[in-house]
């Protein structure tokens, strides 16, 4: 397997009106294509500042990320919205979907920014990635016109709309009913056969069937648990 991401020595905290929150507390971890990560934690524990710290959404205050064999201290924002855009695939519970936008059109829209992808390509990437999650019926429905769990699928077709090496999900079935959860699930699995590195933020106990590794957050500490379906 290929380490395709390491936190070394990670910290954060944040200010609050009158002491500091430790989100981060020395963390160390990687993770390899082709493989599902789970990581748990009570609300407040750091588990979605980690995730925002492994997609560059937020920085650490010190530690060391490598991401794509890329150190990312000190570089420029351009460069780490760069290796967002080629690299990183976000999913998160609330979908985030446009609502002036049918499916194949939010689908297409973090394409307009990738000058690796023609325009007259966009299309036709647009509507194979809703085929593959089950919507080639519905490409041109708004979101008000998806149950939540199409427009999850939506959503997980928009990340994967630049190929990203890695897919970070903070609660995917958070908002699911069980058939759709399981929907959602066999995504990510079939993501895993294409070596994709399937990083999960959750509560669900249905998705600890599927990981290969599962993690639990507590107070900004992090630690591997077992997996008893393994």
């Amino acid at each position: 397997m290929k380490k395709v991401l390491e936190l070394k020595n990670g910290n954060k905290e944040y200010n609050t009106f009158d002491n500091k929150i430790t989100a981060l507390s020395n963390i160390n971890i990687k993770f390899d294509l082709g493989k599902i990560y789970l990581i748990y934690g009570h609300s407040g524990s750091g588990k979605s500042t980690l995730i925002h710290t492994i997609g560059l959404l937020d920085k650490l205050d010190s530690g060391s990320l490598i991401v794509c064999d890329r150190k990312i201290e000190n570089l420029k924002e351009q460069e780490l919205a760069y290796i967002r855009m080629n690299n990183i695939g976000f999913i998160f519970q609330s979908y985030f979907l446009s609502k002036e936008m049918n499916a194949i059109e939010n689908v297409m829209m973090p394409m307009y920014i990738n000058p690796k992808i023609k325009k007259i390509d966009r299309l036709n990437r647009a509507k194979e990635l809703l085929k593959q999650v089950g919507l080639e019926k519905r490409m041109f429905h708004y979101p008000n016109q998806l149950s939540g769990g199409e427009q999850q699928r939506v959503a997980i077709a928009r990340a994967l709309s630049n190929n990203p090496t890695i897919i970070l999900a903070d609660e995917p079935t958070g908002n699911l009913d069980k058939n759709n959860e399981k929907n959602i699930i066999d995504i990510f699995v079939n993501l895993k056969k294409l070596n994709k590195c399937i990083v999960i933020v959750t509560h669900s106990e249905e998705l600890k069937k599927y990981a290969d590794v599962i993690y639990e957050m507590d107070n900004g500490k992090l630690k591997e648990v077992k997996n008893e379906n393994k």
